[in-house]
């Protein structure tokens, strides 16, 4: 992650420049919850319709076609047999960078993840959330266990990630930038880290006002 990378032992004055910079830069209409409401726009897409991000920063998932995606072979005559991704996801809701909304995606009943590839078994879903406190200026973060247990077995983030004991877990902000902690999937294969407020979700007396 080049972010990561660029911060890596830079000193903490300079990430906290950083961060304030890209931080000046969100902006968009303020919401009453975590994550915004999410309203059916007119515009046909795929033949459905697209749930737009009432912020309307972005009213379009941002996807690539296989040909361009620097992964698929273009030249490949077996890449007709794929599915593009405008065809799978192009009505699926987005956040307000324009990336798929997963967990949106999977309130709505847009999606159903299985536990196993027949779909046989049920998922062990955890519901209990941690509130993390130490976060300086910002809203705290609320990490919900079942978001990611509708997804994941425990045992992608225990014990090699996340220790399951209080205290036992030295999680900041220049770790997760740094791929570790919650880095090891955001930016990755779950939304990007500079869409703040779906963790820090929490204000509370003397945290700044909601900025995007």
């Amino acid at each position: 992650m080049q972010s990561g990378c660029y911060l890596r032992g830079k000193p903490p004055a300079l990430l906290l420049v950083v961060l304030g910079v890209l931080l000046a830069g969100c902006s968009g209409t303020a919401t009453d919850t975590r994550s915004a409401r999410y309203v059916v726009s007119a515009e046909e897409v795929s033949g459905g319709k697209t749930w737009v991000d009432n912020r309307d920063i972005a009213v379009r998932p941002r996807l690539e076609a296989l040909a361009t995606d620097g992964v698929h072979d273009p030249h490949n005559e077996a890449l007709a047999a794929l599915q593009e991704p405008e065809d799978a996801m192009g009505a699926f809701p987005i956040d307000r960078r324009g990336a798929i909304d997963w967990v949106k995606a999977l309130d709505l009943g847009i999606i159903n993840p299985r536990a196993d590839i027949q779909g046989k078994t049920e998922k062990e879903v955890l519901d209990m959330d941690i509130l993390f406190k130490d976060t300086g200026a910002m809203p705290w973060v609320k990490f919900p266990h079942s978001t990611h247990t509708k997804w994941l077995d425990c045992s992608n983030c225990h014990p090699d990630i996340f220790i399951a004991k209080k205290g036992a877990n030295n999680i900041g902000m220049d770790g997760i930038l740094a791929g570790e902690f919650c880095g090891r999937c955001h930016d990755k294969v779950a939304f990007p880290l500079w869409v703040c407020e779906r963790c820090h979700s929490v204000p509370f007396p003397g945290s700044p006002k909601k900025w995007w």
